[in-house]
């Protein structure tokens, strides 16, 4: 406080030669008009009160009280040597004249004073405004960061530019590549890293200006909520220590920051909770809908051998023929099953894990199409493949896996007389594969959650036939692995339409310079 009024009182170095100018013509030009004045009515009686009005003009012109208390008594010298009989002479022997020159020493003392301090207020509260339209701009810029990282990265900039200096934040005492916003160098990597993390551990600020130096070249504070500590902010201030207004101004920053990191971590709890929420459920859907899809076949198996071991002699030649070709029929039932089963499972592990080689789409296509003309005899396909040869990354079995559930999905629910088609383009940067069949179609109402995988295309649930009822998931699952897309959707003539696409070339990840 003491040093604050004492900078108040003493002349601004900064601008002391603007101040001492401004002051000086005002003096002047106050001298002038009163010497105007009083060749015009012939005496000077209001030289005082130009000489007030010129303290208060000294008062908003200049910075703090010094101008005006110089003002003040240069106008009550101005007044007596220049004005007062006998002129050009100091004359305070007069009767009234030393009471009278005292007030208005003190009366232009007191309004400069005022005028001094009405200005400082007026311009505290223009850099209060400045400083919370800089604070709302900063949370409105938080509110938008989608991770800690952006929340680190946003911090490290916006002390940087608010605070005029080079800036770094810490998100966990294991970093050693904080986020960095200006000019950093000459500093020891050990003794800052060995700093942050006495921040992390005491809660208490350290570096450079404080009791546990260190010899570090930043100032590093703690951002915390509650007792917990969440990140470090680190600044390299050009002045030590940092004034009062800025200490406070960064004080309301670190808060800003620590409730972003707090939202976000709060965030990014609630999102794991629905993610694991959301595993639980596919999780318990797809064994609920392996077990029924398997328990159907296995019943039917189990229930034709025993009548083949119990009756086996009693039962004429075809009818034995019939239960052994029913016994086939579930067991390649059981195949296709497993085989969907074994394509989640290598789906669950994550995109990286597909062996993706270039392939020939029609190679691929073919292979699907033979396979599904042996499991159905009565299928009936047309397919059309393009007469330029097309190569696309991809993991060969996953693909014809989809092609298969596509094709069997389309021969059970089409039952239609007319040909299932396969047709496969080119079509920009993707190759696209459609399976199309001229049934009924799918029910506008299904078309929304079609790959969910639980449901039949007629709306049925899986569980009350042998529906694959998550071949249609697995298809999704797999394309999107592959970086494609898939759609279903209804033709314009009838019948349903699947569509999915593969990119034609590999994509890179990005490397940053």
């Amino acid at each position: 406080m003491k040093k604050r009024l004492l900078s108040r009182l003493l002349p601004d170095r900064r601008c002391i030669g603007q101040d001492a100018a401004k002051t000086l013509l005002i003096l002047l030009s106050t001298t002038a008009a009163n010497f105007f004045m009083a060749y015009i009515a012939g005496d000077a009686q209001n030289a005082s009160e130009l000489y007030l009005l010129s303290v208060l003009l000294v008062s908003l012109y200049t910075t703090g009280y010094f101008w005006a208390f110089v003002c003040a008594a240069a106008g009550v010298v101005g007044t007596n040597f220049l004005f007062t009989y006998p002129y050009y002479e100091f004359n305070f022997s007069l009767h009234g004249y030393p009471v009278t020159f005292l007030c208005m020493l003190v009366v232009a003392g007191i309004a400069g004073t005022l005028a001094a301090g009405i200005k400082e207020q007026r311009n505290l509260s223009q850099i209060r405004e400045e400083k919370t339209q800089q604070l709302n701009r900063v949370a409105r810029q938080l509110l938008s960061a989608q991770s800690a990282e952006q929340i680190g990265l946003l911090a490290a900039r916006c002390l940087s530019e608010l605070l005029q200096c080079p800036a770094c934040f810490y998100l966990s005492a294991e970093t050693r590549s904080p986020f960095t916003c200006g000019e950093i160098g000459g500093l020891s990597p050990e003794r800052e890293l060995a700093a942050v993390q006495t921040v992390f551990t005491c809660n208490q600020p350290t570096g450079r200006g404080c009791e546990r130096e260190n010899g570090c070249v930043f100032h590093y504070f703690p951002v915390f909520s509650g007792q917990k500590v969440l990140a470090v902010a680190g600044i390299r201030p050009e002045r030590e220590p940092l004034d009062e207004d800025n200490r406070e101004f960064l004080q309301l920053l670190l808060a800003q920051f620590a409730m972003a990191l707090e939202r976000q971590h709060l965030s990014d709890e609630r999102q794991q909770m629905v993610v694991e929420k959301q595993k639980e459920q596919m999780r318990g859907n797809l064994l609920r809908a392996i077990s029924h899809d398997l328990r159907t076949p296995l019943t039917g198996i189990l229930g034709a051998s025993s009548a083949i071991l119990e009756n086996g002699e009693r039962i004429a030649p075809q009818g034995r023929r019939q239960l052994i070709q029913d016994i086939h029929e579930d067991a390649d039932w059981l195949l296709r099953m497993v085989e969907n089963v074994l394509s989640v499972t290598r789906i669950g592990q994550g995109a990286p894990n597909l062996r993706k080689v270039p392939e020939a789409v029609e190679e691929v296509v073919a292979q699907a199409v033979n396979r599904c003309r042996k499991r159905l005899p009565g299928l009936s396909l047309t397919v059309r493949v393009p007469d330029e040869f097309i190569m696309a990354p991809m993991d060969g079995t996953l693909i014809e896996q989809v092609l298969i559930n596509l094709i069997e999905n389309a021969y059970k629910y089409g039952r239609s007389t007319q040909p299932i088609e396969v047709t496969v383009c080119a079509a920009g940067k993707n190759a696209q594969f459609v399976v199309r069949d001229h049934g009924p179609g799918i029910a506008p109402e299904r078309l929304p959650a079609i790959f969910e995988g639980f449901l039949g295309r007629d709306g049925q649930d899986a569980d009350s036939s042998r529906g694959l009822g998550i071949g249609l998931s697995i298809c999704r699952s797999i394309i999107t692995a592959h970086g494609g897309d898939i759609l279903a959707e209804n033709g314009a003539d009838g019948g349903a339409q699947f569509t999915f696409t593969l990119p034609l070339e590999e994509e890179t990840p990005y490397a940053q310079p």
